[in-house]
């Protein structure tokens, strides 16, 4: 090789291109949200002699050429690579350049035993500095810890409706603190949770996992997630912060622990399938833990319905205007001041027996509409309805739902939320016959009948006459129509009152 070799700290993007001596530290591939996506591009973080670190892309088009290279552990000469400035997220090490691979770009292998050249590259964050990262993507992160809870690995369901394998793992500081790593799949496949769970039960197990994101689920289950950027070392004694956290740790190990975690299609099992007037029944005090099946053609989107709103960063409460911005809503209060824009998609669905409102929250929504709703903010105000999200109206669906609490206990029928799309069917030519049944379109006019206008009571004569009401078949020889009888009565008595009236007059004379 010819040619000039530049430290990396040294690099700069300018018109030139450059010579690197370099370990590949790791690598990966980035298909984007799901794995069953083509290769967007292959990465690699690369360590030169100095320790000084960097990452690497490589575009698709060129890496069967070059791929025999691309191992974790070998030292390589890299010729007329291209300097760029690194993206501003999802960085996976500190700087603010990145080397990327062009057509023009030669690779010779050095001596992988060289011992001169680092092997590992991170920068550890404290456990308990974790959460301040929540939902941040400037960078990945990298952590330290004993593994003490190890689970299997479950088929789960991701963001883009894709199956995925996922693994929790445990970690502990030597304060106690606590985070959840979850693997996600191929990762979740490569740990060899076996060996970890067996040499755990007797010895302690440190770990170092790079390239995490911390990420928060519903409102207060913050957690690290590690996908395709993920690596980690166990028990590494060549690592000098593993050595140092062992150090601090009781010479008595208590074994790592078990956790279960349960397959989606294990959670679809005891699942009751229901129709919607089976779910209007249900009491949403004893159902609220509860999980059922049912199948819906979304019909409408009520009105007044806003579709997405601002959710707490830390907590994903509604935000509301306040003082000084907005505030979250969160009953036992959260000091946080900013916000994301989330999916809060409220349907009208039906099937033959009746209507009921599903919602969508951010996970589900993004997985019906494809876009998330950040993206969609911008170009559509809350209130008024997305073409994206209208589009699903006369669609029909197979979801696995649970009862929203807050919302079903302040109205006569229950809503639901969709915890899952199993099984789409495609838009429908017709509705389901109990929307039919009560539509007004087929309906003839009805003709409306008014009050009369007020009438002064005085004006009306004693008797009231029937005059409007003709050929009426009335008994006429009833007792209610019969006023002759009555009015002999009458006569009868005023003669009687008469006659003793008289009678009095003569008794008064005569003792007198």
């Amino acid at each position: 090789m010819q040619g000039k070799i530049t430290p990396l700290s040294e690099l700069r993007p300018m018109n030139t291109l450059y010579n690197v001596h370099v370990r590949v530290s790791r690598t990966w591939e980035y298909r984007g949200k799901s794995e069953k996506n083509p290769l967007i591009h292959f990465d690699m973080v690369v360590i030169d002699q100095k320790g000084y670190a960097m990452y690497y892309e490589v575009p698709p088009q060129v890496v069967d050429q070059f791929k025999q290279y691309f191992q974790e552990g070998k030292v390589l000469y890299i010729c007329n690579a291209c300097v760029e400035r690194a993206k501003p997220g999802y960085r996976v090490v500190d700087g603010p350049y990145i080397l990327k691979l062009i057509m023009r770009t030669q690779i010779f292998e050095g001596n992988s035993n060289d011992t001169n050249f680092p092997k590992y590259v991170f920068s550890l964050t404290p456990i308990e500095m974790l959460p301040q990262y929540a939902r941040r993507t400037d960078r990945f992160l990298d952590v330290i810890g004993k593994i003490i809870a190890i689970s299997n690995a479950a088929v789960v369901r991701n963001t883009s409706g894709d199956l995925m394998m996922r693994r929790l793992i445990t970690l502990q500081d030597h304060k106690g603190n606590t985070i959840d790593l979850s693997l996600s799949g191929q990762r979740a496949l490569e740990f060899d949770a076996e060996a970890v769970f067996h040499i755990g039960q007797n010895h302690h197990v440190i770990a170092i996992f790079v390239g995490t994101l911390m990420k928060i689920y519903r409102e207060d289950y913050k957690f690290l997630s590690g996908t395709s950027a993920c690596r980690w070392y166990i028990n590494e004694n060549d690592i000098p912060a593993m050595r140092t956290f062992q150090r601090g740790l009781p010479s008595q190990v208590t074994p790592i622990k078990k956790l279960e975690l349960q397959s989606e299609d294990y959670m679809e099992q005891g699942v009751e399938e229901k129709t919607l007037f089976d779910l209007k029944q249900i009491d949403p005090l004893t159902d609220k833990n509860k999980r059922f099946q049912c199948t819906v053609t979304l019909i409408s989107i009520p009105e007044k319905e806003q579709w997405c709103y601002r959710a707490c960063r830390v907590c994903n409460s509604r935000m509301i205007p306040g003082d000084d911005g907005y505030q979250c809503t969160k009953i036992d209060g959260c000091s946080c001041k900013q916000y994301d824009w989330k999916y809060k998609v409220c349907f009208r669905g039906a099937d033959d027996t009746h209507s009921l409102e599903f919602m969508f929250f951010e996970k589900k929504g993004v997985e019906l509409i494809g876009k998330s709703a950040k993206t969609l903010r911008k170009q559509h105000d809350p209130s008024s309805i997305p073409p994206e999200i209208s589009q699903w109206i006369s669609h029909k669906f197979i979801f696995i739902v649970k009862v929203l609490f807050k919302r079903s206990v302040r109205n006569m029928d229950p809503s639901f939320e969709v915890v899952m799309i199993k099984q789409r069917h495609g838009k429908q030519a017709t509705l389901p016959n109990i929307i039919q049944s009560v539509s007004n379109d087929d309906l003839p006019p009805l003709v409306t009948i008014s009050s009369k206008q007020k009438t002064d009571q005085q004006s009306l004569s004693y008797t009231p006459q029937f005059t409007d009401i003709q050929d009426m078949d009335v008994d006429q020889q009833s007792d209610a129509w019969d006023t002759t009888e009555n009015h002999s009565k009458s006569q009868i008595n005023d003669n009687d009152d008469k006659k003793h009236e008289e009678q009095k007059r003569k008794k008064l004379k005569i003792e007198g």
